[in-house]
């Protein structure tokens, strides 16, 4: 008798990731409307309830359409950094950049800490960090920088928790 494994083809609580694609459906519309806006403004907020599917739909939805092409006056080219605020956005937002192949391509990890130090420093410097720590990468003319920040929430939720652990 033949062994059948079945697959879920749900991930549950997580999200979806950005190589489950092929199982994310059903928001094709959303997607559009993403790539519109990002393309019009160069800057996107995804809002909605917990458990809607935000991040999903940036993982799985987005991130494919834009390495498939979809943007066509950007291209496919995309180097793409996720963070998480926690309680250190700017440090989290540094390592996520830093991380192989996103700013610089010769990251690994004996160098990351100290890549992650110089852009952490970029960022502090002004509000216009963002900026010249693109500037100053290795991205060419060719490509393109997505930063998503999930949880973003949280730069709320752990200012407040740390002022009651303060008091």
């Amino acid at each position: 008798m033949e062994t059948i494994t079945r697959l879920n083809p749900f991930p549950g609580l997580r999200s979806f990731e950005e190589d489950e694609d092929y199982l994310f459906f059903g928001r094709e519309e959303q997607t559009d409307d993403l790539l519109k806006r990002l393309g019009n403004t160069h800057f996107l907020a995804v809002i909605g309830t917990s458990g809607s599917g935000k991040s999903s739909l940036v993982k799985s939805g987005l991130r494919p359409f834009l390495h498939g092409g979809y943007m066509v006056s950007a291209g496919s080219s995309w180097k793409v950094a996720i963070s998480r605020p926690g309680n250190d956005p700017i440090g989290n937002l540094a390592r996520a950049l830093s991380n192989s192949s996103v700013l610089y391509e010769n990251v690994d990890d004996s160098n990351q800490s100290m890549y992650s130090a110089i852009i952490e420093s970029t960022l502090r410097r002004s509000t216009l960090g963002l900026a010249e720590a693109f500037k100053q990468s290795d991205i060419t003319d060719h490509q393109n920088l997505l930063v998503v920040v999930d949880q973003f929430e949280e730069l709320f939720r752990f200012n407040r928790y740390e002022k009651m652990n303060q008091e």
